[in-house]
């Protein structure tokens, strides 16, 4: 199955950004200049990721309270009436308790906050229970994975913390597809095109081509495309050649 690396927006300056026509974004409620540019340019087989903003808008001391959830929803229900890629990722208490984001989910579905609960992305933290990701496999057609300290994407290595606990929530959702006669859901890793070529995640998102198009802009013509078909090469595990990829930047 094709893996879909979802870029990651503001692209700067905005006149390169058709050069990503027909591939995945992620627009976040913070920075949502360029939605109705990725509304038009996201591929037909790819996916238009609505982010929440919740950790930029922590970071900067923003007060997450039910008017800035009802903001979001009203954009991301906007986007998603337009779009049918789009898909919303519902928030999460950042530092937060498995209780504390399960009231969350049951605001944004039971309380129809969501006009497309069919097309809601809820998260699973990597320190979170096995019981909990097992909710949202059972309710839910996408669910996001989200690394933390403990286990940290960035720290890949066979064997690490962050590969056992991907090891063993892959071996869950296998029994779980036979508990509930249903194929496992969507599955996005948050923030991980480092990882995307090496575990059956169906998506990931990155700002590497947002942070790092301008090192080949004086030596590509077309660069930030060209930039893009590397990435997806890699992560689809076909032939590369030697442009640099600058992973670190996932």
């Amino acid at each position: 199955m094709k893996k879909r690396l979802v870029h990651g927006t503001p692209i700067t300056p905005k006149r390169l950004l058709p050069q990503l026509r027909g591939h995945s974004f992620c627009v976040s409620f913070m920075h949502p200049e360029q939605l109705e540019d990725c509304i038009k340019l996201v591929g037909k087989d790819e996916v238009l990721i609505l982010d929440n903003g919740a950790f930029t808008a922590w970071k900067k001391g923003i007060k997450l309270d039910d008017t800035w959830w009802e903001k979001y929803y009203a954009w991301a229900n906007d986007a998603m009436d337009r779009c049918p890629n789009a898909v919303c990722v519902i928030p999460d208490v950042i530092n937060g308790s498995e209780q504390e984001n399960l009231e969350l989910i049951a605001k944004a579905i039971k309380g129809g906050k969501i006009k497309y609960p069919e097309r809601a992305m809820a998260i699973w933290h990597l320190n979170e229970s096995m019981g909990m990701l097992e909710k949202l496999f059972a309710c839910f057609n996408f669910v996001g994975f989200g690394s933390c300290q403990e286990f940290d994407v960035a720290r890949n290595k066979p064997g690490s913390p962050y590969m056992r606990k991907i090891s063993e929530a892959w071996a869950n959702m296998k029994y779980w597809s036979f508990k509930y006669a249903k194929d496992r859901p969507w599955i996005h890793m948050m923030r991980g095109l480092g990882v995307l070529h090496k575990i059956g995640f169906d998506s990931a998102d990155s700002c590497n081509i947002a942070m790092n198009h301008w090192r080949n802009k004086n030596t590509v013509v077309h660069h930030v495309a060209q930039f893009a078909d590397r990435l997806a090469a890699k992560v689809n595990h076909q032939e590369l050649t030697e442009m640099p990829l600058f992973c670190n930047a996932a």
